[in-house]
This record gives structure tokens, C-alpha cells and sequence, in this order.
């Protein structure tokens, strides 16, 4: 047995390793033949690894707080397509790299609703990563110090979907806007962004240094986007229990 632990550990089957006691009397208990037993130790190996990658997605991913639509509150947004956005649940929009942007004040469920899609893109396999507008801005001001901002910027360009929060609540000088528009620019037709805002589309102007960059940045992320637009009284202000944004 301990040659046979060993070399489950050598050819790194984990999760047999730690069951093989269990596995073996579970064959004998079945009357399984060779085949069956094999399927069972492969099958519980596969369905370990499956498991453990989702959880590394789901950490990478960053998303503050897990959210589900099943749990969005569409009698608080009547308003919204709810089955439009039901479908951007099956995640086609990322498989086309088709963007989403949602806006309106704060405390309506934007964050909610892009926490959601961005959970079920990481369960589904996909690299995703949750950023607010300011980390996103933050991150790239370090790497321009350490000098890797090509290499941060490659890395976000090889994500399948990037979410980018709040996107409004601070402007941005020239730098921050330059490094916005490049991740925009490089996920054009490459990738999928759902982007959070604040601000409707006519002061985007006014969160870029000049209204040209502004311009170029729109036109990139809405030539393939679903629009949402939220409105009404905050959540939060009207006593309910939602955490988003």
C-alpha cells in the first residue's frame, strides 16, 4: 500500500491518494469489475481537479461579494428587460466578446447584476477578473513604477470577460484615461467588459482629460454592448438588504 501511495503521489492523483481506502471498499461492497473500478477512481479524480480549478477561478476573479440573479430583486427595476439580462446568464455575449454597461445612480443593483454574470462566467470556466475603476487606475500607476504596465495590460487582455465597477466616481487625469482607453482598445473584439457607471454617456466627457479620448473609449466599448439603465431610489436608502452598487 505504501508503494502504491506513493506512486498516486508522484503521478499527482490527489484525491485518490486521500480516498483509496474508501474507493477500494467501495468496489468490494459493489462487486465492481477492473473497468468499473477504474471509471470510479478517474471520474472522482476528474470531477476534484474540476472543483479545484473553479475555486482558483472564483479567487482570482476577485469578486467582492458572490451574487445571483436569482436572488436580483426585479420587482425594486421594473423597468428592466429582465429577460434580456436572464440571458446574458448563458454567457453568449462573452463567447461573442460582446460587452454590457449598466448605469445609473448609485444603490439600484448595478454591481449586483455584473457580480452575478461575473460569478457565473468563473463557474462556467472563463477567466474573469472584478475590478473597481480605481483599482483598475491604482494598478496600473504601480506598474507604471515598477515598470510592467505592458505586462499587466497583457495579462487583463487575456481574460475572457473584465469587469471594471464604478466607473464615474473619480475623474481621471491623462495618465489613468490613456490606460483606460488601452484596456478598452485591447478588449475590442477580443474579449468581453461589463463597465458600471454613475454617469450617463453625455458626461463621460467630463471624466476624460480631453473629449476626444472620451469619444474613442465610447466608441470601442458600445460598437458591440448591451446598455442597461437604471433609475429610482437607492436600495440601501429605502432600507433593503442589498450590498450593491
Amino acid at each position: 500500500m505504501d508503494e502504491l501511495l506513493e506512486g498516486l503521489k508522484r503521478l499527482k492523483l490527489r484525491q485518490t491518494r486521500d480516498h483509496v481506502d474508501e474507493y477500494c471498499q467501495l468496489a468490494a461492497t459493489r462487486d465492481m469489475n477492473f473497468r468499473e473500478f477504474l471509471k470510479l477512481i478517474v471520474m472522482e479524480e476528474v470531477a476534484a481537479r474540476e472543483e479545484t480549478q473553479r475555486a482558483k477561478r472564483l479567487r482570482a476573479a476577485r469578486i467582492p461579494v458572490p451574487k445571483s440573479l436569482a436572488d436580483f430583486d426585479w420587482a425594486f427595476q421594473p423597468s428592466l428587460p429582465k429577460r434580456e439580462i436572464l440571458e446574458l446568464h448563458s454567457l453568449r455575449f462573452v463567447d461573442q466578446h460582446e460587452n454590457v454597461i449598466l448605469l445609473g445612480p448609485p444603490g439600484l443593483g448595478k454591481t449586483h447584476i455584473a457580480s452575478a454574470l461575473a460569478y457565473e462566467a468563473a463557474v462556467q470556466g472563463k477567466e474573469v477578473m472584478f475590478t473597481t475603476a480605481q483599482e483598475l487606475v491604482d494598478r496600473c500607476y504601480a506598474a507604471m513604477a515598477d515598470g510592467t504596465v505592458k505586462q499587466v495590460l497583457r495579462a487583463w487582455s487575456k481574460l475572457d470577460l473584465l469587469v471594471i465597477d464604478e466607473l464615474g466616481y473619480i475623474p481621471m487625469d491623462n495618465t489613468a484615461g490613456n490606460h483606460l482607453f488601452q484596456v478598452v482598445s485591447a478588449a475590442y473584439e477580443r474579449q468581453s467588459l461589463i463597465v458600471t457607471s454613475n454617469r450617463s454617456f453625455q458626461d463621460w466627457g467630463a471624466l476624460f482629460p480631453n473629449p476626444s479620448l472620451a469619444s474613442a473609449t465610447l466608441d470601442r466599448l458600445l460598437h458591440h454592448a448591451y446598455v442597461y439603465t437604471f433609475s429610482g431610489e437607492s436600495y440601501r436608502l429605502k432600507g433593503g438588504t442589498e450590498s450593491s452598487v
